[in-house]
């Protein structure tokens, strides 16, 4: 059973108010290379994007440590994540998808994320497969709602 991250509280709430949520988009992700983990500090060579995600993929025991909470912000991770469901593949994948979403995606889950995730919309397989592993049942009924919404676009 996975815990959520407490470390970085969410406002819960989203207002119009609010500042618009800067968009991850594919574009932004491969341009700004800045989400990429310092595998340095763990002893491994520098690593390419494109070879980090397929390591991930390959392997996400070995690289979970790059999408939990405790050690990179929360952009960081979110784009890590996003750039590694983008490559993705159903049935190859599922073990990292559903570790991404029982993990990392459900502990950021909030109206922020799901204004990041708008920019995906419509969501792949990939990305479809990884939010279902999100537990929702803790969260309020809004954001339910809203993310069963962007799940059937």
């Amino acid at each position: 059973m996975t815990k959520k991250n407490r470390s970085n509280p969410r406002s819960g709430s989203h207002t119009a108010d609010a500042p618009a949520a800067k968009p991850f988009t594919r574009s932004a992700l491969a341009s700004d290379l800045t989400w990429l983990p310092d595998v340095t500090a763990v002893g491994k060579p520098p690593v390419s994007a494109e070879a980090y995600v397929q390591a991930y993929l390959a392997d996400p025991g070995e690289w979970y440590w790059s999408t939990i909470l405790l050690h990179d912000s929360r952009e960081s991770v979110l784009k890590r994540i996003l750039a590694i469901v983008e490559q993705a593949r159903l049935p190859d994948h599922e073990k990292a998808l559903g570790q991404m979403g029982a993990g990392p995606l459900e502990d950021m889950m909030s109206d922020e994320l799901l204004d990041h995730l708008q920019h995906w919309l419509p969501f792949t397989p990939a990305m479809r497969y990884a939010l279902g592993q999100v537990r929702m049942s803790s969260e309020p009924p809004a954001l339910q709602q809203r993310l069963k919404a962007m799940l059937t676009r």
